[in-house]
């Protein structure tokens, strides 16, 4: 489940801003990859529907890497395996 949360990320982080996924790397941070917030909002949105979880304002406050948004999509699906 961990590496399709991954690829997910990844994937919609890339489709989102238009770059090619082999250039996303889990530590990279958002606003390195050009990420406002509003775009981060937006990408948290189509996680949430892929995934059926709901991020909080607070948590999405705290998201700063790639690593953060893939952490925090597990541990929403922890209990749905």
């Amino acid at each position: 489940m961990r590496q399709n949360i991954e690829n997910a990320v990844i994937n919609i982080i890339a489709k989102h801003k238009k770059l090619d996924p082999s250039v996303i790397t889990n530590d990279a941070l958002l606003v390195d990859l050009g990420l406002t917030s509003l775009d981060a909002i937006t990408i948290m949105y189509d996680l949430e529907e892929k995934f059926d979880v709901e991020v909080t304002d607070e948590t999405l406050l705290e998201l700063r890497s790639v690593h953060d948004i893939i952490e925090g999509i597990a541990g929403l699906t922890s209990g749905k395996e």
